[in-house]
């Protein structure tokens, strides 16, 4: 399942901490857009350069892109040290 919400934060000791939640989805809808727009142009390179080689990746790309896509939901990143730290998160 794709990731609907990140949620993001950020901690650094002394200060306020900060929270920050994000809708994906709505990335998501403008990249499949755009995807769906440069499709004919992908195949149309893909035609172009099939002899040569990079036709074949060409036509894997979309597939793998949206593999990467799903497997991000569940995605959790902790980087910190004694002072700092940050969160994000993929629901």
């Amino acid at each position: 399942m794709m990731p609907m919400i990140m949620r993001m934060r950020v901690y650094e000791e002394g200060k306020r901490t900060f929270r920050f939640f994000f809708p994906v989805i709505l990335i998501w809808i403008i990249v499949a857009a755009l995807m769906i727009v440069l499709l004919p142009l992908v195949l149309i390179a893909a035609l172009v350069t099939w002899r040569s080689g990079p036709g074949k990746l060409l036509l894997i790309a979309y597939p793998i892109f949206f593999s990467i896509l799903f497997q991000l939901s569940g995605l959790h990143i902790e980087i910190g040290n004694i002072k700092r730290e940050l969160l994000i998160h993929f629901e």
